[in-house]
């Protein structure tokens, strides 16, 4: 039975009503359903229980239906806009959809294909699909603006962005390198459907009546067609919730270690311990310092097939093909500690630890990696090498266990890369003249050769040539590094062996004097000494250098 002689038999339109309707269709194709609810002869609500009982397929109630958010995730928003279709929940391999037009085969074959399981079609009401959409994807204007404020992230090749909840809005701040770029403000009728949508989208629970808590998530999107992985972190304030968007390529190649412009004599020390049976290998410094970064390589550079590598992480930074990966939840008690011991239930050979955060996980991997046990690698927060073991000493109880466990400590920095579109090569200033002198770093042999290979225009050279004195490298600035005269960064680093020694005066507690002077009586290097030596071969600058590790 057609549907306006459905409405007519249920005595919900008349006959005179459905023939006006049909003229309206024949003059402006369109459904007649539409039609009839256009012209308020009957409600979207009646509409759609005549088609129930018209097509068999059950109306959906989207005011009250609780949506499972894993469900609407397993279709891409733009299809569920496109064809105003909504999942509302998956019952196996059957996905239910709320959809306006439950014979949309189309859209269906879409969904089908989007999500690997069959769609069982409700009918839902046109405001309410709306509405819900809204709700759940927030408005066009909200994707609109989360869509600028990623491209700018990107085009400014910023690390991560900060969404500041104010009184008047929302602020938007780029962190290119240590540095806070502002990128103007999102209004304060938008800050609630643009926060909403990228909690959504990271999977994240929606701001309560009880208060708000801190949360963590992720997702991926494309950026001008490009994927870009987004870690998000949510900050409670007085005005709203504060976002920090951490932004990745999440198919960038993960660098080896022989790419990670280590030192010679660093790259020795690190590959050495990295070969020997278990161990735990530290890599430290400050925030932002690469630490996870290396870590990764480090891992990867001892990664075998025939070898299982687990991590455990908090969050994980980045998915690794071959590893598994373990997230820890600090919230439901399953602690970086607890996250450990179980992982070594798995007789893993290779175990990453991001994040040493007390002496309990510390000590279970020092227990884990001695004797032969799997090698261990940990990162932690610390000034240096020397502070590194400080902050051991004080967290480990069992100083004998630490001495016997301990293989190496990599510390290291960021510092700005000199921009190698611009780059120049300049007369050193008398004071990096004087701080290459006191590193070991200049010879006789180079101030006689003082311009030798200098790069820059004709009058630069002659200039160097003329004063005498060593050349460095300067970015004189271009359009490639936005005329900072730095492009992309490099890391820093030192690097401590623990040798029969050192691992004597850990165990009898050593004042960190004393122990630090017996490291650099063996030629152990500083972080100033090791950037210093990367300012020389026009890496990076000296002031970079200073700045990040004075």
């Amino acid at each position: 039975m057609r549907i306006g002689e459905l409405l007519v038999m249920n005595g919900l339109i008349t006959d005179e009503q459905l023939e006006q309707a049909l003229e309206e269709q024949r003059n402006h194709p369109a459904k007649l359903g539409e039609i009839l609810v256009g012209q308020q002869f009957i409600t979207e609500r009646q509409l759609a229980e005549a088609l129930e009982f018209q097509l068999g397929v059950p109306v959906a109630n989207m005011s009250e239906a609780a949506f499972d958010s894993a469900a609407v995730q397993l279709i891409p928003e733009s299809l569920a806009r496109k064809h105003r279709v909504l999942p509302i929940g998956r019952d196996g391999s059957k996905l239910r959809v709320a959809m306006l037009d439950p014979l949309d085969h189309e859209a269906v074959k879409q969904i089908q294909m989007a999500s690997g399981l069959h769609v069982l079609p409700m009918i839902a009401i046109r405001t309410e699909m709306d509405e819900a959409i809204v709700r759940y994807y927030g408005s066009d204007e909200s994707a609109e603006e989360l869509t600028r404020i990623l491209q700018a992230g990107i085009e400014s090749k910023a690390e991560g962005i900060h969404l500041e909840a104010a009184e008047s809005g929302l602020y938007v701040r780029l962190r290119v390198g240590d540095a806070l770029q502002d990128h103007g403000r999102a209004a304060k009728l938008l800050q609630p459907a643009l926060v909403g949508r990228i909690k959504r989208l990271a999977g994240l629970a929606a701001e309560g009546t009880d208060k708000p808590s801190p949360q963590t998530g992720r997702f991926q999107t494309d950026v001008d067609h490009k994927p870009v992985e987004i870690r998000v972190s949510t900050l409670p304030t007085m005005h709203g919730e504060d976002l920090y968007l951490l932004l990745a390529d999440p198919y960038s190649p993960l660098l080896k270690l022989s790419e990670l412009d280590i030192g010679e004599s660093n790259l020795q020390e690190i590959e050495k311990a990295l070969n020997e049976p278990g161990g735990l290998l530290i890599v430290s410094g400050p925030r932002a310092a690469g630490r996870t970064s290396t870590a990764y390589s480090l891992m990867e550079h001892n990664r075998a097939d025939d070898r299982k590598t687990v991590s455990v992480e908090d969050p994980i930074t980045r998915v690794m093909p071959g590893f598994t990966q373990v997230e820890v939840h600090e919230q439901t008690g399953f602690t970086m500690a607890r996250a450990l011991r179980a992982a070594l239930r798995h007789k893993p050979d290779l175990v990453m630890v991001d994040g040493l955060p007390d002496g309990d996980t510390v000590e279970t991997a020092l227990l884990a990696s001695r004797y032969g046990g799997p090698k261990i690698i940990g990162t932690m927060t610390a000034r240096s090498a020397i502070d590194t073991l400080r902050r051991l000493l004080a967290m480990e109880r069992d100083a004998d266990l630490l001495a016997s466990s301990i293989a190496c400590i990599v510390a290291q920095r960021l510092v700005r890369r000199v921009c190698r579109q611009c780059v120049q090569t300049v007369p050193a200033t008398d004071e990096e003249i004087r701080r290459f002198q006191e590193a070991g770093l200049l010879s006789p042999e180079d101030l006689k050769n003082a311009a030798k290979g200098t790069i820059g225009n004709f009058r630069l050279f002659v200039y160097t040539h003329i004063s005498g004195k060593p050349a460095v490298a300067r970015g004189a600035g271009c359009r490639a590094c936005g005329h900072t005269g730095y492009r992309d960064r490099i890391a820093v680093q030192e690097v401590l062996t623990i040798d029969d020694t050192l691992r004597k005066l850990i165990a009898e507690r050593r004042p960190i004097a004393e122990i630090e002077k017996h490291a650099q009586a063996q030629g152990h290097k500083s972080l100033l000494h090791d950037g210093l030596a990367k300012a020389r071969e026009g890496l990076t600058t000296v002031e970079e250098v200073l700045q990040a590790t004075t």
